[in-house]
């Protein structure tokens, strides 16, 4: 049993050792079952919330999913592209072209 549930537990003995007459008995006891009962009607879920956020984290696992089906072009090569590629002389110069793109940028400067 939890602190608030005790302390409820705790008042209700309280109330129902005194001798009040009946009429404010009924007027306390009427009292009582509406708060609870307003305190119930006003009350959203514990499962709302973890439904609602499930649900939009489906939705957006969905959208990404849909998305990624169409991936991007890749850009065209001309020939010249190709044949550097392809050819096994130029590859000393894909070893080496962080310093040609260096040195490109320090020639334009």
């Amino acid at each position: 049993m939890d602190k608030d549930q005790q302390l409820q537990k705790e008042f209700k003995q309280a109330f129902d050792r005194q001798t009040l007459d009946p009429d404010t008995s009924k007027a306390l006891k009427t009292a009582r079952m509406a708060a609870l009962e307003q305190e119930t009607r006003g009350a959203i879920p514990r499962w709302v919330p973890a439904t609602a956020f499930s649900c939009l984290l489906v939705v957006l696992i969905g959208i990404l999913v849909s998305r990624s089906d169409n991936p991007a072009e890749l850009p065209q090569m001309t020939a010249d592209e190709l044949a550097v590629i392809a050819s096994e002389d130029e590859l000393e110069l894909f070893e080496e072209l962080e310093f040609y793109l260096w040195y490109d940028e320090e020639k334009n400067v």
